[in-house]
This record gives C-alpha cells, sequence and structure tokens, in this order.
C-alpha cells in the first residue's frame, strides 16, 4: 500500500481525499492514519502527477 505525501506541506502533509467538481479539483489533507491508500505505487505516481501542476510535488511512501 501507498500514499502520497506532500513535499514541502509540515502540518497535516498526507493526501486524503480529491473531489474533481464543476468549479475545479479539491483536495483535502490529514496525518498518516487517514490518508489516501493506493494499491500499487504506480496508481500513486499517476495521482501524483496529475496533482503537481496545480498542488506542488507529491510522492508516494511505502505503509505496511
Amino acid at each position: 500500500m501507498f500514499i502520497l505525501k506532500h513535499g514541502t506541506k509540515e502540518d497535516k502533509p498526507f493526501l486524503k481525499s480529491v473531489d474533481v467538481a464543476v468549479t475545479g479539483i479539491d483536495i483535502s489533507f490529514s496525518d498518516e492514519n487517514k490518508a489516501l491508500r493506493f494499491a500499487s505505487r504506480g496508481a500513486a505516481i499517476q495521482v501524483g502527477r496529475a496533482l503537481r501542476s496545480s498542488f506542488g510535488n507529491f510522492y508516494p511512501v511505502e505503509v505496511p
């Protein structure tokens, strides 16, 4: 399992949810235990790349 961590955010740096609405993309952050989990590293990388241009750099972190 993998989670996404924001590269520069110190307070609640882990991605919790992504909502795509008519007005744009809304994301929320949380601590590590509430973070959105991805089944594979590839999926986490693709989501991080999609969010990079608007929300900054994300990188995948493996969790047990």
